[in-house]
């Protein structure tokens, strides 16, 4: 497999391609990996310098710290993901994630509504 790299606006966000799906419900942003159960999400979260990831139908956007250098991820990006899909994965988010998700954000947003 192989992973294409796309730009983007932002110099501390790079688009990975997998040439496959990664969600095939809706589109999400994550950073904590303890918001996830999934081993691509996890391992991505827990790579230095990794701020947060945004996952799309055929994307894993990653935004990295403004102090640490692409060079320094992008292989290590690169691999996590190729190992992910050559283990049999299909694609990193499904309904079941979805569900999780929307649980947490619904805490977040009881959390953020005492600091009014």
């Amino acid at each position: 497999m192989f992973v294409q790299i796309e730009s983007t606006p932002n110099p501390n966000s790079i688009k990975f391609l997998p040439g496959k799906i990664v969600s095939n419900n809706g589109s999400f942003e994550i950073n904590d990996k303890n918001e996830s159960n999934n081993e691509l999400i996890r391992n991505l979260l827990s790579v230095n310098g990794v701020e947060s990831i945004f996952l799309g139908k055929d994307f894993v956007s990653v935004n990295k710290y403004e102090d640490i250098e692409w060079e320094e991820l992008k292989h290590i990006i690169i691999s996590l993901i190729n190992d992910y899909y050559s283990n049999g994965k299909e694609f990193v988010i499904d309904k079941d994630l979805n569900e999780n998700l929307e649980n947490l954000k619904d805490i977040e947003k009881k959390d953020c509504s005492n600091f009014k």
